[in-house]
């Protein structure tokens, strides 16, 4: 073999060698761009449903998650790929998972933030479903939530606790003039049961009242998508 014949092979091995280096970079590059750069708690939830998602799903839920955050601004953090809490637990937004029309009900993680031990977490689940998600715990620990559309679907956001002598301010959690279902799930026992009422106009004007136990799948046309604040009294 003469020695062009054998520069010409050494070039070609390199040439083909460097290629594949390219053809490499490109793949895991591509790979990189193709998964979504998507928080800790929203990355590992273990969930079937979550894990099942596409990374276009992935992609679009995680978009809502950070506009609600950025829009809210006041210390919301994500406890989940589709949970966004406040003020430490005091409130659960939850939002559909893609392809779904109502939010499921809260995860472990939710619900440890308000107080429920793990032991008790899949019974206060699965009183949830009957609440249509709205989670139900001991007499001491039961929720109330506000829902975006007819029949319990769209996003919910709960509270447990009573908040009557200074309210709460629906723009503070990205949920102004949004809520069209509402779900009292506490009991009128003793004083553990909760009043809530709902105004129009920052708690003065038109108002509705939601007594313990009751659920409303919707809101009529003068309530409808109207609410701005809301205060849940202990009864006396």
């Amino acid at each position: 073999m003469g020695r062009s014949s054998r520069f010409s092979a050494a070039s070609f091995a390199f040439g083909a060698a460097l290629v594949a280096s390219l053809l490499t970079v490109n793949a895991s590059t591509a790979t990189a761009e193709g998964i979504p750069s998507l928080p800790t708690v929203a990355a590992e939830d273990s969930r079937d449903e979550v894990q099942s998602l596409t990374i276009d799903e992935r992609e679009a839920l995680q978009a809502e998650i950070d506009a609600t955050i950025a829009e809210t601004n006041n210390g919301a953090a994500q406890i989940s790929a589709n949970e966004i809490s406040w003020n430490g637990g005091e409130v659960i937004m939850t939002l559909p998972l893609p392809g779904e029309a109502a939010a499921p009900a809260p995860t472990e993680a939710a619900l440890a933030l308000d107080g429920v031990s793990a032991a008790e977490v899949e019974d206060v689940q699965a009183e949830a479903a009957s609440w249509n998600g709205c989670p139900a715990g001991a007499n001491d620990n039961r929720w109330y939530c506000f829902y975006q559309y007819a029949g319990f679907e769209g996003r919910r956001v709960q509270w447990n606790h009573a908040h009557c002598a200074s309210g709460i301010n629906f723009s503070d959690y990205g949920f102004n003039n949004k809520t069209t279902g509402v779900i009292n799930t506490t009991k009128n026992i003793d004083y553990w049961g909760m009043n809530l009422t709902l105004y129009h106009d920052w708690f003065t004007g038109n108002a509705l009242r939601v007594p313990p136990y009751t659920k409303i799948s919707q809101l009529d046309s003068f309530h409808d998508n109207k609410f701005s604040s809301f205060t849940a009294c202990r009864r006396t």
